[in-house]
């Protein structure tokens, strides 16, 4: 099995076709099995030639086990393409509360620190997901046209 490496595009199955996903980040301890990768919101019937493109504009994070995924055959191996010089991780996330349904939690990268809204700002809506998503999770958002914005 090839050895997973930052820029690294995978394609998923779904029913509605192929979801398209990059590796952005690698686990920071061997402990650690999840990976955090970009997700085109689109789905596609084939692989295209400049495949990297639908990362540019409507995409999202979340943390994805895409080296048990690779090893199970649950996504399959596109290509590799560098990510862009100025690429930067995204410090903000946000997570729904887990004790209350109305309230959301931001959570900085960085510092660890975890703030409380109960309504969140347009911007705050583009905050990407701060979870493990596994492939079968994957797949119904994809299928289902989850998008961030509409994630309330």
């Amino acid at each position: 099995m090839k050895k997973v490496e930052l820029g690294d595009i995978y394609s998923i199955s779904t029913k509605k076709g192929l979801g398209f996903l990059q590796l952005v980040k690698l686990p920071e301890n061997e402990r650690n099995d999840v990976e955090l990768v970009k997700v085109s919101y689109d789905l596609y019937l084939k692989v295209l030639d400049n495949i990297e493109q639908v990362f540019r504009k409507d995409f999202f994070y979340v943390q994805f086990p895409v080296k048990a995924a690779l090893k199970k055959g649950l996504i399959d191996f596109v290509k590799n393409s560098n990510l862009p010089n100025d690429f930067v991780i995204p410090r903000y996330y946000r997570t729904e509360h887990y004790l209350n349904p109305t309230e959301w939690l931001i959570i900085d990268k960085k510092t660890n620190e975890v703030k409380h809204f109960r309504s969140l700002t347009d911007e705050q809506l583009k905050l990407s997901p701060n979870s493990v998503w596994n492939d079968t999770y994957l797949k119904e958002r994809l299928e289902e046209g989850w998008k961030l914005e509409n994630w309330k």
